[in-house]
């Protein structure tokens, strides 16, 4: 007997299976037990009972129901997960087979297969019907989890107390888009969180390479001008500190993947691998725009593109199970002007999925005849909290971001107990 046609003889065993198992008829190789699994749902769902008679009626092969004996049905999940493994396989030398015929394409046409391809690999296990009363359950002993935590933070930290305070931190299943116009620091801001939440980060970056992204690491990390990592200006005191920083991530492990330009199908394998097989906590990617669309999305418009891509990084997270931190471009248009939600570039789709959403606004405000440059984060979407404007120091010689006192008559005066980052 085979594993599927042993499964076969559990949903004839227990009528229940049928409506909670996540197998489908092409988990059935041989069309006799294509038809007994269609005929079994079908009885099951008007509300009659499966056995042998009602499937004879339903016209299900005769020699197969002759070997379908009821099974021992406790251990069924177990095989309902032997099922998917058989059905995965099946799929992986099928995306082989056809990577082996198109063997005249580009070597970047079959990546490009190749990745599309293993994203859309049956996913089954992530999502599934369940009774409100469990999902009830679960959620008041988390709630509970929430009670004891002293900290009221129920995600990673962004290490700005006032942006943890509104946001409650970066928070799993969360996507948060980070806005800025160019060369305002969005990829610094990323860097920034990445390194504050003190987590195994992901890094996936299609702009800037794991050398410069390192640099604003040991620059943020020790308090070093970036200019002087730059051309190496440096002393043992500064070898010092990013020595301190390696034996930190060697504790960490997080990952950094640089491909420039990479397309939305790599990105999304790459998460994945980097968040099954390196557990990485969060993910950052920098930036949306410069993300190449799938294959299928290629000939679209900018802003379809956008779009599509916005709602794979949704997908992410919520499949993952992990925050999700996206840099985005602002358009270049009014730059004087305060941004908003509708100052992304190129899709009005990136504020339509982003649960949070949170802008750098650099101006210059006036104290008398004085004027003085202020940083602001603009939290200008927040899903399941409050907005508003969160005033930071950009520090530019580290090109770090850092909290300051809400009010100021004079250059902002960094807080003794600040974070460099």
């Amino acid at each position: 007997m085979t594993i599927t046609t042993s499964f076969l003889g559990m949903c004839l065993g227990n009528n229940r299976i049928l409506l909670d198992t996540k197998l489908t008829e092409d988990d059935f190789i041989e069309p006799a037990e294509q038809q007994a699994f269609s005929a079994m749902k079908k009885i099951m769902l008007s509300g009659g009972d499966v056995d042998l008679i009602s499937l004879k009626n339903e016209g299900a092969d005769m020699r197969l129901l002759a070997g379908l004996d009821s099974q021992i049905t406790s251990g069924w999940r177990a095989r309902e997960k032997s099922v998917i493994e058989l059905t995965r396989k099946r799929n992986i030398l099928r995306i082989a087979e056809k990577i082996q015929s198109s063997q005249a394409l580009p070597a970047k046409d079959l990546e490009d297969m190749l990745s599309h391809e293993l994203a859309n690999l049956d996913r089954r296990g992530d999502y599934e019907p369940r009774f409100v009363y469990e999902v009830g359950e679960e959620e008041m002993l988390r709630i509970e989890e929430r009670k004891k935590d002293k900290s009221k933070m129920i995600g990673f930290t962004t290490g700005i107390k006032l942006l943890d305070y509104l946001t409650y931190g970066f928070r799993k299943r969360k996507l948060y888009y980070i806005g800025g116009r160019p060369s305002q620091g969005k990829t610094s801001l990323l860097v920034n969180f990445a390194y504050n939440c003190n987590k195994r980060f992901g890094f996936l970056s299609a702009e800037s390479g794991k050398e410069e992204i390192l640099d604003k690491l040991f620059s943020g990390h020790g308090n070093v001008d970036s200019r002087k990592l730059t051309v190496g200006n440096v002393d043992n005191a500064v070898f010092t500190t990013m020595i301190n920083y390696i034996d930190r991530e060697t504790n960490i492990k997080s990952i950094i993947y640089d491909k420039p330009n990479m397309d939305i199908e790599d990105l999304a394998f790459m998460a994945r691998n980097m968040v099954e097989n390196y557990g990485c906590e969060i993910l950052f990617v920098d930036y949306i725009q410069i993300i190449t669309p799938a294959f299928s999305m290629r000939k679209a418009d900018k802003n379809q593109q956008i779009a599509d891509i916005s709602m794979r990084l949704k997908q992410i997270a919520r499949d993952l199970d992990i925050p999700v931190v996206v840099a985005s471009q602002l358009r270049r248009d009014s730059e004087t002007d305060r941004p908003t939600l509708s100052s992304f570039s190129d899709s009005s789709q990136i504020e339509k999925d982003a649960d949070v959403g949170i802008l750098i606004w650099k101006t210059k405000e006036k104290s008398g005849e004085v004027e003085y440059d202020k940083t602001y984060l603009l939290l200008e979407k927040n899903r399941d909290g409050e907005t508003g404007k969160v005033e930071v120091f950009f520090k530019k010689d580290t090109q770090t971001f850092q909290n300051v006192d809400i009010i100021h008559k004079q250059e902002p005066k960094v807080n003794d107990d600040t974070m460099i980052f």
